[in-house]
């Protein structure tokens, strides 16, 4: 049969079409040294190269998240580290301005510099990196510390946020860089010792002055939380009193302490709490000169016997003894103890009698022989020891009252009346007031009790009355609380009364108020005057709160600032204690940043592992193999060129070449 010269050329035509496709693609491995370029190389491959390109992506970008963090919590354990220091620093000087070496000048130039101090540690806690600001949290572009006045600071405000930086390093897996400086720089423990251990409280049972009592009362050292400390001095408080029934309490969601009682009592009664600073007297400016005198320390043996101080200011007139060639010790600007003009010498020490009753009442440790010629000088100046916990609970005024509802005029009894007509438009017999539950209700809308019209001639009847009115009150909106409302006479048979809660029924109240000033009716109908109270004052019936407490290392220093102003030793000592606390949080801290910069590079390498075998995996997928791409380019280039051969042969055939 005879094929047709068009068929052979377009057979011809499409082998070399495929051939040379072949050929290229084959050159196309070669070059790229990539088997699968495109989705129709291999679909399937393709897709697989797509996937692990994706998660490679994702490393990369893990890869620069832990780059970020490392780089934070680098400069974040630097900046610790210095305020570390900082902190040691300030501590040394408490040390030396806590002894009696230390001068009232030298604290006073101390104080300036906690300025210093302040403003070096604020500019440590805003230490910013990669953009934002280390401490300040999630919220970290924000300028977290801030004073609340740049001229003349006394508190330092938290801008930041309380939730940590997290940074993703997986798809399942976050790394906290906890470095918020809502904790790091605040403390949610205190340590109570000898410094801030004391609470002195009056009680008056409002029988009469005889029987007013004061208690100092000391809590167990130790370190608490905030619920630990409110628990603890409410113990302290109720071992120590004589009445009992106190009550402390803190409040997370405010940071704030309360004082107040149970509401056992039935008997109203007044205490005092007291931020008591005790009179005292304290040795100052100790110097001395001889050679052979090492850590030389004075101590007071008797300090009921110092009762004359030396002229101020300190160090013009010390009290000065000079070593003699007798061995004793001359005398000089005794301040008014008459003291003889030269003591005898003891071995290594002086010691001073300075009442002459035959007992030592200064020692001076010189820890070495003196010399003919060697001095020691010294002032005796008052000062106060202060050791209360109540500014460590937020209150900061020298005292905290807490007191039952009483009448604070007493109302004549002679005779006692009271008459309410009940065609009065205005009559005063009206009591406004709020109410507080303990079971978190909250504070009510204004209440309001009215008493019963008639005729009261004994204050008895009018207390029923009165209690009858606020219970009724009470009722209606649904809170039904018991009240008791009693009567006392003083010594002229004035009469006052006292509102309280009737706790033999179960305690419902934490606190009420009576409105007499700023109640609806409280110009018009109040019952103030009948009762004793003043019209113009409204009385709360609650637990005292103290302002927030936040323990934190601004205000340590605000403090140890105010007490070297004030020549405060007792100030400076409980100052010391806490610079340790925040030294030992800070060094705590230190070791977390560092175990958490650990586990960066643990998941540094888990990124790299992970990298190193989806790269493998796609060149498997992906990648030819060189050897065989150039064998199989060999074999194409030969085919491809035989194809031709033959194909110029056949082609070259005529119609000539068929006739024979």
């Amino acid at each position: 049969m005879r094929v047709a010269t068009i068929s052979i050329y377009k057979q011809a035509t499409y082998q070399l079409g495929r051939l040379t496709s072949d050929l290229n693609e084959a050159n196309e491995v070669v070059s790229t040294n990539l088997k699968v370029s495109s989705a129709s190389d291999d679909p399937s491959g393709m897709k697989q190269v797509v996937t692990i390109n994706s998660d490679l992506a994702a490393l990369e970008q893990y890869q620069v998240n832990v780059d970020q963090a490392q780089n934070v919590l680098t400069t974040a354990e630097t900046a610790l580290d210095t305020m570390a220091d900082q902190l040691s620093e300030m501590k040394l000087l408490c040390s030396a301005l806590s002894n009696a070496s230390a001068s009232y000048q030298e604290r006073s130039n101390a104080a300036e510099s906690m300025s210093l101090y302040l403003d070096g540690l604020l500019d440590l806690a805003n230490t910013d990196a990669y953009g934002g600001y280390v401490f300040g949290g999630d919220d970290n572009r924000t300028t977290p510390f801030t004073y609340d006045d740049d001229d003349n600071p006394t508190r330092v405000t938290y801008n930041g946020s309380s939730d940590p930086v997290n940074i993703s390093t997986s798809r399942n897996t976050n790394i906290s860089l906890d470095c918020c400086g809502s904790d790091l720089f605040y403390e949610d423990e205190i340590i109570v010792d000898a410094t801030n251990n004391k609470i002195v409280f009056t009680e008056d049972p409002g029988t009469g002055d005889d029987n007013l009592i004061t208690i100092e009362a000391t809590i167990t050292s130790g370190t608490y939380s905030k619920e630990e400390l409110a628990a603890v001095v409410e113990d302290t408080l109720n071992q120590a009193s004589k009445e009992k029934g106190y009550e402390v309490e803190y409040d997370e969601a405010t940071n704030t302490f309360s004082i107040g009682t149970d509401g056992s009592r039935d008997t109203p009664m007044s205490v005092t709490f007291e931020a008591i600073q005790t009179e005292t007297v304290r040795i100052s400016n100790l110097k001395t000169d001889g050679e052979n005198f090492k850590n030389e320390k004075i101590n007071i043996v008797n300090k009921t016997a110092l009762t004359e101080y030396t002229p101020v200011p300190e160090g013009t007139k010390p009290l000065t003894f000079t070593y003699t060639e007798d061995g004793t010790w001359d005398v000089s600007n005794d301040p008014g103890y008459g003291l003889p003009s030269e003591i005898d010498a003891s071995v290594e020490s002086i010691e001073i009698d300075v009442n002459d009753d035959g007992g030592t009442d200064i020692v001076v440790n010189l820890n070495g022989e003196p010399g003919v010629g060697d001095t020691v000088s010294f002032d005796i100046v008052d000062g106060y020891e202060n050791a209360s916990i109540l500014p460590d609970l937020g209150f900061e005024s020298e005292t905290v009252i807490l007191e039952t509802v009483t009448s604070d005029v007493p109302v004549d009894n002679n005779p006692f009346l009271v008459y309410i007509d009940p065609s009065d438009p205005e009559k005063k017999n009206i009591i406004d007031f709020t109410e507080t539950l303990l079971d978190g209700g909250g504070t009510s809308v204004q209440l309001t009790a009215e008493i019963a019209a008639g005729t009261y001639s004994a204050p008895e009847s009018y207390a029923e009355a009165v209690e009858k009115a606020l219970e009724t009150a009470s009722a209606e909106n649904g809170n039904r609380v018991n009240y008791s409302v009693s009567v006392a006479y003083d010594e002229d048979a004035k009469v006052s009364f006292t509102i309280s809660e009737d706790t033999d029924t179960g305690r419902q109240l934490e606190s009420f108020d009576l409105l007499f000033h700023s109640g609806t009716n409280a110009e018009s109908r109040s019952a103030a005057g009948d009762l004793g109270f003043k019209a113009d004052e409204d009385v709360s019936s609650a637990p005292q709160k103290g302002k927030e407490a936040t323990w934190s290392i601004w205000d340590t220093i605000f403090d140890l600032k105010e007490a070297l102003e004030n020549d405060d030793v007792d100030g400076i000592q409980r100052a010391m204690s806490r610079l340790d606390n925040h030294y030992e949080s800070l060094t705590s801290s230190i070791s977390t940043v560092g175990r958490i910069y650990g586990s960066t590079t643990t998941t540094e390498a888990t990124i790299s592992n992970s990298d190193l075998t989806l790269t493998t995996r796609r060149s498997t997928v992906r990648d030819a193999d060189i050897v065989e791409a150039i064998m199989d380019l060999k074999s194409a280039q030969t085919v491809y060129q035989a194809a031709l051969s033959s194909t110029s042969s056949v082609m070259g055939l005529s119609l000539v070449d068929y006739m024979s």
